[in-house]
């Protein structure tokens, strides 16, 4: 069975120390351990029209779900290729289809949203929730998925509930008929040793290895300047250990690197026997040197 951890009702927290740590969660991003959410940037898709037609009701409330999105990349923990079905209440920007953080965002925003995951088998293994009041996901025989047509290029088809299911005291059931054109994620513009070896790379390594010591004043040489005030703020003790557990760049996986003019990404992804955790980390280019911008 795979189990998701849903954090996007961290994105509601209030307070000032609150809103410094979700910045900082936000450049360390923590994603799932087994489910394996691909990690990667999208470059053609848009909103567009209404595609899907269906609901998600729990206890009683319905919220239509008019918007589906999917895409194919190697999952995180296994690398093999697996695809990912979103119908969501309202359209998403391009970059959320294939960013799992963006969609973290959108979800925290107010837009519902399922997700579906299925393997390279095309059987599917899990689901997320991210429609009021639910949160968190899992598998459950009692979902179904029922094809029409997938091609490379288009997946129609039907996902439903096998009646009405009960999960964490909340009744709730869905039914969605969908016809999408897959979204073909970007490429990364490196990876690997030579993703290591860019500019970007570099300031990254160094990054990772002051975050790992606790070296402030390391962290401050790497890091945009109006973060590096909140190393001396009143949430810098919290700050610095988390950040100890920070990928290790000796032994993680560099998954893509993405360049924008002056913005870069990149998907960091520490795999072992247990699964795999994966960081996104943004870049900006400030006076002509790349820095870590949480």
């Amino acid at each position: 069975m795979n189990r998701t951890i849903d954090t996007a009702q961290s994105l509601a927290t209030r307070d000032a120390a609150g809103r410094v740590m979700l910045s900082w969660w936000g450049t360390v991003l923590l994603c799932l351990l087994l489910s394996g959410r691909a990690l990667a940037q999208d470059a053609s898709s848009t909103a567009g029209a209404p595609n899907a037609k269906g609901s998600i009701i729990i206890d009683g409330k319905a919220t239509d779900l008019p918007y589906a999105y999917a895409y194919t990349a190697p999952a995180l923990s296994s690398r093999k290729p697996e695809t990912i079905l979103i119908l969501a209440a309202q359209p998403l920007p391009p970059k959320s289809v294939t960013d799992p953080f963006a969609r973290m965002k959108a979800r925290g925003s107010g837009n519902g949203m399922l997700e579906f995951t299925f393997d390279e088998t095309r059987a599917l293994t899990s689901v997320q929730f991210g429609v009021e009041p639910m949160g968190g996901g899992g598998y459950s025989t009692s979902y179904k998925f029922a094809i029409a047509s997938w091609t490379d290029r288009q997946m129609r088809g039907r996902v439903y509930t096998d009646g009405e299911l009960e999960m964490f005291k909340n009744r709730y059931r869905f039914d969605v008929s969908f016809d999408i054109t897959m979204t073909v994620p970007r490429a990364p513009d490196a990876s690997g040793k030579a993703a290591w070896a860019t500019p970007q790379g570099k300031v990254l390594a160094e990054y990772l290895r002051a975050a790992r010591a606790g070296d402030k004043a390391a962290l401050k040489r790497v890091i945009v300047a109006d973060r590096a005030k909140d190393l001396d703020g009143p949430m810098a003790k919290d700050i610095l250990s988390f950040l100890k557990e920070s990928a290790d760049p000796k032994t993680a996986d560099f998954d893509g690197l993405t360049v924008d003019g002056e913005t870069a990404e990149a998907k960091i992804t520490e795999r072992s026997k247990d699964g795999a955790m994966s960081s996104t980390l943004r870049l900006l280019r400030v006076n002509g040197s790349w820095m870590v911008a949480p």
